[in-house]
């Protein structure tokens, strides 16, 4: 099979390692709620590392600075802290880029200076010793851990693991390569730099694993230029390139030889992306064979040489790792017949949401006490987070999957929900704390919660008052399937909701903010 190229602490930190490029993040967050869209929750205080980067720029992780209303930076050996403002974040990569605006924190009392990186192109020898530098919580002063790198995998980051985001899924945007080490990464390490015996940059200090003694993750170089390089050029980050394919794996020999695989390995595709760029170049029921010409095992696998090494990884890292447009082969079985296709891989917006104040927010529209929002994955997050005893709405599983489970079809292709039911005479006889998905309004399917309240306002602000007698909504699962299960008096709903944001202490009776303010 044809491969790719792909703790324990010190007293005092070795003084060639470049502790003037060190920073350290005070951040102010407070997360907003997607079960009371309203709602902002408490603020909470946290500390991360970060380091110096070419531009005048700091990077650290995403989850370092995320729902920040706040960051403060502090040098080594400084009292003063800055203020800072995120300027790009990449959850999927859990990386993100700070600016300091204020001239003295780059000149005294002396200058910070861009830290040197190590290969963006391979990764660092298996067993090679790492020093992850960074101010991890318990204490006010820089740290030094030792680790050996024990091993090179692809994984779903745990950053997106902790958003909500699951593998295997159509809302996930695939694995990426992650670098284990033998040391711990304590809370506070996270976003600092990980050196080489040259002390130049290897990766960046993501993760722990929960429940393991020394065990932590870096970041490599390669996913963080991924990051950098694609900020230098746009100022921004898109996310991933996403293959757009859901895999089937082909354990069973009959399966095989009824597609006429011969001695060949790959996976079966089972669905493809409508808005990914393998759709129409790849089918349903096409069999994937390779990628850049490296062999697809039946689990969906490619051997990597990593050290001299073969390393078996998920098939995806190979279009995850790569920068946007470049080229991708594949190889592909299509009823015996062996074809190559090439296409360029980019990141697909997914059906339900990923991340809050990044494609996210929670929106929400009031309609006689009746609260719509749309299906995301920090909603669904927030929910399985609440103790069952405090919930007071109820996801079922097939409400839940229905924005993870499926593509997303078009670009105005949403999963509106009703979230939940404010009382007020308006609704009686609707309450209940089951989430569903609405299907019709007055008669027409609905597409986007956009579209929802523009088909409200215009039934209901009319020059001469709402334009119809009742307002109809049509959910999965009514019973028959075209019986409008909630039907409210049209004439009394504008004041109805105003008595409800009055009670509740609600801005707006209605409110559809910037995905990404």
């Amino acid at each position: 099979m044809k491969g790719s190229d792909f703790s324990k602490s010190e007293k005092s930190p070795p003084a060639s390692l470049p502790m003037n490029s060190m920073v350290r993040f005070f951040v102010t967050s407070a997360k907003r709620s997607y079960t009371q869209p309203w709602v902002v929750n408490k603020e909470k205080q946290s500390t991360g590392t970060g380091f110096v980067v070419d531009g005048r720029l700091l990077l650290t992780n995403a989850h370092v600075i995320e729902d920040a209303t706040m960051v403060e930076v502090k040098k080594q050996q400084q009292a003063q802290k800055y203020q800072a403002k995120v300027v790009c974040i990449g959850h999927d990569v859990d990386l993100a880029l700070v600016m300091v605006e204020d001239e003295s924190f780059w000149q005294d009392p002396e200058p910070l200076h861009p830290v040197t990186w190590g290969s963006k192109e391979t990764y660092p020898d298996l067993y090679s010793e790492v020093r992850v530098v960074g101010f991890p919580s318990g204490g006010s002063t820089i740290c030094v851990t030792k680790g050996v790198i024990s091993r090179v995998d692809a994984q779903l980051y745990v950053h997106p693991k902790l958003k909500g985001i699951w593998p295997h899924t159509h809302g996930c945007h695939g694995f990426l390569p992650i670098i284990q080490i033998d040391a711990a990464i304590n809370p506070g390490n996270s976003g600092g730099p990980a050196f080489d015996a040259s002390c130049n940059v290897v990766g960046i200090a993501s993760s722990g694993m929960p429940g393991a003694q020394n065990v932590g993750y870096i970041i490599p170089n390669q996913i963080a230029f991924l990051f950098l390089d694609e900020y230098a050029k746009s100022k921004a980050w898109t996310g991933v390139s996403e293959t757009g394919v859901m895999p089937k794996v082909l354990e069973s020999k009959a399966m095989r030889k009824y597609l006429k695989m011969g001695d060949k390995t790959g996976v079966l595709i089972e669905s493809v992306a409508p808005l990914g760029a393998a759709a129409g170049t790849v089918l349903a029921k096409d069999i994937l064979l390779a990628i850049d010409g490296v062999q697809l095992t039946h689990e969906g696998k490619v051997s990597c040489r990593i050290s001299g090494q073969d390393v078996e990884m998920s098939a995806d890292v190979l279009i995850s790792r790569k920068p946007k447009n470049s080229k991708t082969l594949l190889t592909l079985l299509r009823n015996g017949v062996e074809y190559n296709k090439e296409v360029v891989f980019t990141p697909i917006p997914p059906l339900s949401p990923r991340y809050d104040r990044y494609d996210s927010s929670p929106t929400y529209v009031i309609l006689g006490g009746l609260v719509f929002t749309k299906h995301s994955h920090a909603l669904i997050k927030e929910y399985l987070n609440i103790d069952q005893k405090e919930r007071t709405i109820l996801i079922t599983g097939e409400v839940l999957n229905q924005g993870t489970d499926q593509w997303k079809e078009r670009e105005n292709h949403e999963v509106v929900l009703l979230l939940r039911t404010l009382r007020h005479p308006i609704n009686v006889g609707y309450g209940g704390k089951s989430v569903k998905i609405l299907k019709r309004f007055n008669g027409d399917p609905v597409e986007t919660l956009a579209g929802l309240a523009n088909a409200a306002a215009a039934a209901l602000d009319g020059p001469n008052g709402p334009a119809c007698d009742f307002l109809r909504f049509g959910f999965h699962g009514d019973q028959p399937d075209d019986f409008d299960s909630v039907v409210l008096v049209a004439s009394e709903v504008r004041a109805a909701d105003a008595a409800i944001c009055k009670t509740h202490r609600i801005p707006r009776s209605a409110i559809l903010e910037d995905e990404c303010p």
